[in-house]
């Protein structure tokens, strides 16, 4: 398989659509990565490996060079690349840290005398774990503390030879065969170990960090914090490619389980013939709510891909786009759950069938369920999103502390009058008016609340801030969540306003009202406790989702 998966990449990456798409990312030409998302997301419903592993080349491994290097970086290593003279890996986990890549312990340490880094795994925790690629590659971008004269600043990204063309590795490099997972067999993930390796001081990807022959480190970005968080927000892109390649599968699911659904005769009346089971209450429940979020989601990912490409071509960085990493964390965490729920109930409702290798539900199943939590586990980036959404609510009152005060007095205002007994209209339960009301409803109540809780705990109890976000981790994934719904089904709205076709807008708004009446049912519970529904109303949401 991974023989087999490497012919794919080698044969893909030399089809002139993908070397242009190459090519227009090392020039960063107009809507490059929304173009490159989409043909990343095709890959992956041909196969997932070569989906995967030319994602972890050229996304991951060339996205670190385009994105974290200068120009002459981008001019030496992208062309090569696209020319397939080497393949390249991304190595930034480690044993001892994953998520926590700010802690992260292999060292760069740089050699005034001889005018290079050496590059060391001081330790077993250091060692970099789940490294796709590491059985082929022959270059790695290497996520390491940058230390100069035995001072750290920080986590900075180094291009380390690792074999020859020959596939002989270097001295001082050893790689580890990880052998067998759940899935994404075709792709090889390895254990990488260096043993002070040196590489030239031109290796370092000096974008926002360089060394200068006198061995002295400048930047253009002062704090060490917000200098890490440019180099991760360079990286916003590759995260993306993961919710793409997400909807690929659950379409591809989708596709095989309600084609399947219209073949497929079960049971019927008396003296009749059997009816197909997409005709059964049950199974269209189980798979049409699943093809209304994949199209929720591809509206909405598409948006956060014009938004980069908006950025990037505008010579943006993306360090300054904070509400747009966060939503494109929340779409990745969001997008990743889905899929895994999506391919259960496709597999179940293609019965026996679906169970078996060759119908390919199973291995998608197989291949994904590591969505969830490579390019950044979902928990922790449910965290970002509500990090940056309460930045933004803490930003709004520092600079209109009046105006940013009456705002939230009359939105709490209407909220408790939408609340009360005086205001409820039963007749407005199918209006995507409604739905889009009510998810906005729920992230507003969830973030007042939430910075209550945290004020309270911090300024009140004294707490240190860490105990205070910990002790409320629940209440955030809640809100993040509800955040991302609320921005999903405004873009699925959105998209429902332009479609050109008429017949076309019908079917999609039939099917942005089931999206919105699942976001707002699979909730009901926390809508009724804050009086939003009446349990009448939350019959009348449940006979909808049934119709």
């Amino acid at each position: 398989m991974r023989a087999l998966t490497f012919q794919r990449v080698t044969f893909t990456m030399g089809l002139p659509l993908l070397k242009r798409a190459i090519q227009e990312q090392a020039e960063k030409t107009k809507n490059f990565i929304s173009r490159s998302l989409v043909i990343g997301e095709v890959l992956s419903t041909a196969d997932m490996a070569t989906g995967v592993k030319c994602g972890i080349i050229y996304w991951l491994f060339g996205g670190a060079i385009r994105n974290l290097g200068s120009p002459g970086h981008v001019t030496k290593w992208l062309q090569p690349l696209q020319e397939q003279k080497y393949s390249g890996m991304f190595a930034m986990t480690e044993r001892g840290h994953g998520s926590n890549v700010r802690g992260i312990q292999t060292e760069a340490t740089f050699d005034l005398s001889a005018q290079e880094f050496v590059i060391n795994t001081p330790c077993e925790n250091a060692e970099k774990m789940y490294i796709g690629n590491a059985m082929y590659g022959n270059y790695a971008a290497v996520f390491a503390q940058l230390i100069i004269n035995g001072r750290s600043q920080g986590p900075h990204c180094f291009i380390v030879p690792v074999r020859d063309e020959d596939g002989n590795l270097y001295p001082g490099v050893t790689a580890i065969d990880m052998m067998y997972k759940e899935g994404l067999h075709g792709v090889d993930n390895g254990i990488l170990i260096f043993d002070k390796v040196r590489i030239p001081r031109e290796n370092l990807l000096d974008k926002f960090g360089s060394v200068t022959p006198e061995g002295q480190y400048h930047s253009r970005i002062k704090n060490k914090s917000a200098r890490f968080n440019a180099m991760l927000a360079a990286l916003t892109p590759s995260r993306l490619a993961v919710t793409f390649q997400a909807m690929g599968a659950m379409k591809l699911g989708l596709t095989i389980a309600i084609r399947y659904s219209h073949s497929r005769r079960q049971f019927g009346p008396k003296a009749k013939e059997e009816v197909k089971i997409i005709e059964h209450q049950t199974q269209t429940l189980r798979l049409m709510p699943h093809l209304a979020t994949a199209l929720a989601l591809t509206f909405a990912s598409r948006y956060a891909g014009v938004l980069l490409d908006e950025d990037v071509f505008h010579g943006k960085e993306l360090v300054d786009s904070r509400p747009l990493q966060a939503l494109v964390a929340g779409l990745k965490a969001y997008s990743t759950w889905e899929n895994i729920r999506c391919l259960q109930d496709c597999r179940e409702c293609t019965g026996g069938m679906g169970y078996m290798m060759e119908n390919r539900i199973s291995g998608l199943k197989c291949d994904t369920d590591v969505f969830v939590t490579f390019e950044g586990d979902n928990v922790v980036l449910l965290q970002v999103v509500v990090r940056e959404l309460l930045a933004q609510y803490t930003k709004q009152y520092e600079e209109r502390p009046i105006t940013s005060l009456l705002q939230s007095w009359a939105e709490s205002g209407g909220d408790k009058l939408r609340t009360s007994f005086l205001a409820f209209n039963m007749d407005t339960v199918g209006n995507l008016t409604f739905l889009l009301k009510a998810v906005n409803f729920r992230e507003r109540v969830l973030q007042r609340s939430l910075v209550a809780r945290i004020h309270y705990k911090v300024m009140t109890k004294k707490e240190d801030f860490f105990s205070a976000w910990n002790s409320c981790l629940h209440h955030v994934a809640s809100l993040s969540l509800a955040h991302i719904h609320r921005v999903t089904l405004e873009q699925f709205s959105l998209a429902v306003r332009r479609c050109p076709d008429q017949e076309d807008q019908a079917l999609l708004m039939k099917f942005c009202l089931l999206y919105g009446t699942r976001l707002v049912f699979q909730e009901r519970a926390w809508y009724l406790e804050h009086k939003y529904l009446t349990p009448r109303a939350s019959m009348r949401i449940r006979t909808q989702g049934r119709c």
